[in-house]
């Protein structure tokens, strides 16, 4: 019987196609964004701050008063004066902890301990007393604020010494990071990461840059995390300036050579099952350029998710490289080149009958990019960056060279070309007004054949050829004001418009609002998103040319509901209770290919998640050298049928709901780390516990007996000492033991047509960190 084409394209169409591009309506709306942006809106790439100094009698600006900036990770210290209407700014500045002095003449001095996440700005209003008499003395103190009062989002910030203090092996994927800290975090199948209940989850903001592509290891080589200066992990409360995905937005600033200071390091890791890491990095600058260089290489004998608790082919090896340069020709303008280069190379693992078949099915992943930013500073209350990106993404799946195995073969290229700018307005220390506009052209290129040969499945063979270009023009505004002393709103209103297999726009309001309570110690939270996410674009032609009637994966559109409280005790401890309602029209899923690791995406018609969250961090207690963490979340996600759009192995009636795959109903995450800064030992512990996934397992009379599968602990233990800290050059040793009691569970099932996936052992690994 010969195989069907389902698919084949003649270049004159490819060409036809191409010369009517993405639709007119799409360029000319962009048009219309960006000269609004011109002629005077909008936010700004990288860190700042900004404030104002007033005289606090009589509300008047003051000038040339004298503003110091000082931190000790990295080091930096600035100082500047207050222009003629008391306002001042520090721009280029590192995610991280700074104190912030003020003094001026016939004025009592004052300083004040703030945090700066990633590409946030911080907005400081001083108000100084004036001096009634030269012999009164007066002690100043250092105000420390632990919560942004102003903040509305729902965010975990993970710093680079968090992610140093993990096992090398569990810093070569981005996704390893998440799980240990954000406890509405599930793994699922295939190294897949959820949280709160998206498919499509972990959406990368790379130094102000969005991308389309999965960070997921199956489906792209990812970003080293050892190059994080700092991440933000926004899951609610959306400013206007984010969109397209929505289930854990990664808000990522680089490293840089100014936060490096002409110094490097390079680390050797060891472990059981082949988890080798070797990764060499070093940075400096001078008064104008700064550069940072990192290369690593790894492997692995257990690279992804096994079918069954042993392990048959499944081994699996990389590199990377990254290059960052910064060049500050003046303290106006910040010129920053990002690029990189990753590939993994690994097998699929197999279940004991495939192995004993033979199958030995193999891919290749391949990404590459580069994005040149500009910031430049009008003055100490407006800024403009704009960037330009590019990214190419390629997968390749090796066939089988058994006779008897399901075949299967092909060629994924994306390839995303893009510009994007940013401009901020600081009005007053109440209001901040931001608006961007991002143009992104996508143009995607799939090859794949199928053949089930003699095994029993419901696809029939295939060879298929897509391609497509398309793209996405994108505008935001949004308001940060103070419309009470102690409430703030972030008001804002997005508008996509999108354009690939299939077409949509969307004006998607943002309403984000915080109420302080007892001096900013007490901020309640609410939030009304409004989602417009277009689908994956890994596998998206394929997923349309196999769509059920026919019809592609569809747009999803939401509605997102949150509101919480956090809480400041003692400087140390915070602590922060959130509640979230999110629905979905056209709900993501991605449907596996007869078990040969090819996810299509999919859409069913509706979706709902809804979940509740606490959380509690201590910082380090210098006395005791502990800090700590615990985090735990109680959610549901479904889906409800029939399926909407895109490829589906299952059929699904109108109506019907149940369960999505990565439903898992009580997780948690906790952890303690132990600091002595004298010796230099430290030590911490982590745990990870988890409910368990939904499955659908054969029953004896042929139908499916829908379980869920067994609760989950996993406890793991580090320990380190660092030699001459003090020193230039120095050496940190570390020991890991992962999953301390060796408890293999099952993680999940993607569908009834492929197998349970069963979670790593016990690993034990040892790193040595040279640093000079």
């Amino acid at each position: 019987m010969p195989k069907p084409l389902f698919f084949v394209e003649d270049p004159m169409a490819i060409h036809r196609r191409r010369s009517r591009g993405v639709p007119q309506t799409l360029f000319r709306s962009a048009a219309i964004f960006l000269w609004i942006l011109i002629i005077g809106s909008a936010a700004i790439a990288q860190q700042r701050v900004m404030g104002r100094v007033s005289d606090k009698s009589s509300g008047q600006p003051i000038q040339d008063a004298t503003v110091k900036l000082d931190t000790q990770e990295p080091p930096v210290q600035e100082s500047t004066t207050t222009d003629s209407e008391g306002r001042f700014s520090f721009a280029g500045l590192s995610p991280g902890k700074y104190t912030l002095a003020v003094s001026a003449d016939r004025f009592y001095p004052e300083r004040i301990s703030i945090s700066l996440a990633p590409r946030a700005t911080g907005q400081v209003q001083f108000d100084l007393n004036p001096v009634a008499t030269v012999k009164e003395n007066v002690t100043v103190h250092a105000e420390s604020k632990l919560i942004d009062e102003t903040e509305s989002a729902t965010t975990t910030t993970i710093n680079v010494s968090q992610v140093q203090d993990l096992p090398a092996s569990r810093r070569v994927q981005l996704t390893d990071i998440i799980t240990p800290f954000v406890a509405s975090a599930v793994g699922s199948h295939d190294n897949l990461v959820h949280l709160r209940g998206n498919e499509l989850s972990l959406n990368t903001f790379i130094n102000g840059v969005s991308f389309f592509d999965n960070p997921h290891q199956l489906f792209t080589p990812g970003i080293s995390p050892d190059v994080i200066q700092s991440v933000n992990v926004i899951t609610g409360g959306f400013p206007a300036e984010f969109g397209n995905r929505f289930g854990g937005i990664l808000d990522i600033v680089t490293r840089t050579g100014f936060d490096a200071d002409n110094h490097g390091s390079l680390s050797l890791s060891g472990g059981d099952f082949l988890r080798d890491n070797v990764s060499l990095d070093y940075g400096g600058h001078t008064q104008r350029f700064g550069y940072f260089f990192y290369d690593q290489a790894f492997q692995s004998a257990r690279f992804l998710n096994t079918p069954v608790p042993e392990r048959f082919h499944d081994r699996g090896r990389g590199s990377r490289a990254f290059v960052q340069l910064d060049y500050r020709p003046d303290s106006n303008d910040f010129f920053k080149l990002m690029l990189t280069g990753d590939g993994t190379n690994f097998e699929l693992p197999n279940a004991t009958e495939d192995e004993l078949r033979g199958r030995d099915f193999f891919q290749r992943n391949r990404e590459q990019t580069a994005v040149l930013s500009w910031e430049h500073l009008f003055n100490s209350s407006s800024a403009i960056s704009t960037s330009f990106y590019e990214r190419l993404a390629g997968a390749r799946l090796v066939p089988t060279t058994d006779s008897s195995s399901i075949q299967a073969g092909g060629l994924r290229n994306d390839i995303t070309v893009g510009a994007k700018s940013d401009y901020s307005l600081y009005l007053s220390s109440r209001q901040t007004i931001k608006a961007g506009i991002d143009l992104m052209l996508l143009r995607l290129r799939e090859d794949f054949s199928f053949d089930p040969r003699d095994n029993e499945i419901e696809i029939e063979p295939f060879d298929f050829r897509g391609r497509k270009t398309g793209g996405q023009a994108s505008f935001y505004i949004q308001d940060q004001i103070k419309l009470l002393r102690n409430l703030t709103a972030n008001l804002g209103v997005r508008y996509d418009q999108y354009s690939v297999i299939t077409s949509g726009r969307a004006l998607s309001p943002r309403i984000n609002l915080a109420y302080a309570l007892n001096g900013g110690k007490t901020v309640f939270h609410f939030a009304y998103n409004r989602f417009f996410a277009p689908p994956p674009i890994e596998n998206l032609l394929l997923s349309a040319r196999l769509g059920v009637d026919g019809l592609p994966p569809r747009i999803s559109r939401s509605n997102h509901f949150e509101a919480g409280v956090i809480r400041s005790f003692l400087d140390r401890l915070v602590v922060r209770l959130t509640g979230y309602w999110r629905s979905d029209k056209n709900s993501f899923e991605t449907t596996e290919l007869a078990n040969v690791r090819i996810f299509a995406p999919t859409t069913f018609d509706k979706g709902k998640a809804y979940g509740i969250e606490f959380s509690a961090r201590v910082n380090e207690i210098p006395r005791l050298g502990l800090s700590g963490y615990f985090s735990y979340t109680a959610q549901r996600a479904f889906q409800t049928g029939p399926i909407s759009g895109g490829f589906t192995v299952e059929d699904v009636a109108a109506g019907e709901r149940g369960p999505a795959a990565f439903d898992q109903i009580h997780t948690a995450v906790a952890g303690l780390t132990w600091h002595e800064r004298r010796t230099g030992f430290w030590a911490g512990a982590a745990l990870e516990y988890g409910s368990g996934t939904p499955a659908a397992l054969a029953g004896s009379d042929g139908g499916d007996v829908h379980v869920r599968l067994p609760e989950h602990l996993v406890t793991n233990f580090y320990l380190g000492v660092d030699l001459f800290p003090k020193e230039r050059h120095s050496i940190g040793l570390q020991l890991n033991v992962e999953n301390a009691t060796n408890r293999i569970f099952q993680i999940a099932k993607e569908s009834k047509f492929t197998p349970i996936q069963f979670s790593p052992p016990r690993y034990i690994s040892g790193t040595v960190k040279f640093h000079f």
